[in-house]
């Protein structure tokens, strides 16, 4: 694997690496289990089910990173935020890894979408695209922000790699989903668990290979917008 493009975490203290791993896992776990229902419970009826209780919430997530960082002087570099141009293989990165994800949102949801704008639910819509890539966002800030910036100070990046996609994986984002689908759908767990794993691994790597958290939460966002948005918005006009 290349070195990374920069490697502005090397600079944290430990003293500031673990403040900023405990940060993300408390963000990660107990934090997010409370406001953040995985996607399968997340409906009307629950009062997390808001549309402008959602966009605040995931953009006050967002800004978390950066409250903590500016907390223990830690330079945003440090935690993912370039102060630099974007490299060519940064906007090659964008450019190819969202179009993919764009293929797999129209294989996956793109019956959604025609329904939404057939119906008038198209403001709607994008309101619900916004919230979750918000969501998605906010994601890999706590996730490759605060936790892994952290995690690659204090252990190196293969165990940070592994540690990572485990808190990925096990918590409230992905967990909960997992266990209900082992009693509805057995079949789908394995496919779920490898798209978890999978994609958590590649943002460790993205994270670790340009130090730009900012390019993982867009990626991130893009899939999450399009195909938690068109979820969303159908559930919130059944």
């Amino acid at each position: 694997m290349k070195n990374p493009i920069s490697s502005y975490w090397q600079n944290l203290s430990l003293k500031q690496a673990w403040i900023l791993t405990v940060a993300g896992i408390l963000l990660e776990v107990p934090v997010r289990w409370i406001l953040r229902p995985d996607i399968p419970f997340l409906r009307p009826g629950n009062p997390w089910f808001n549309l402008p209780l959602r966009i605040g919430i995931e953009a006050g997530m967002v800004f978390v990173l950066f409250a903590t960082a500016f907390a223990i002087r830690a330079p945003l570099t440090a935690v993912g935020i370039p102060r630099r141009r974007w490299t060519l293989w940064e906007w090659s990165a964008l450019a190819i890894v969202g179009a993919i994800e764009l293929l797999v949102v129209i294989i996956l949801v793109g019956d959604r979408w025609p329904r939404i704008w057939s119906a008038g639910l198209m403001g709607q819509g994008l309101l619900w695209v916004f919230s979750e890539f918000l969501f998605g966002v906010n994601q890999e800030t706590g996730s490759r922000g605060l936790i892994m910036s952290g995690l690659l100070r204090i252990t190196g990046w293969k165990l940070a790699y592994v540690l990572n996609t485990l808190v990925f994986l096990a918590g409230p984002l992905h967990g909960p989903g997992l266990v209900r689908m082992l009693d509805k759908n057995p079949g789908g767990v394995f496919g779920l668990l490898a798209g978890v794993v999978v994609s958590g691994l590649f943002f460790s790597w993205l994270r670790h290979r340009t130090d730009n958290v900012v390019l993982c939460g867009v990626l991130h966002g893009i899939v999450n917008g399009f195909m938690n948005g068109a979820a969303f918005t159908l559930r919130a006009n059944q």
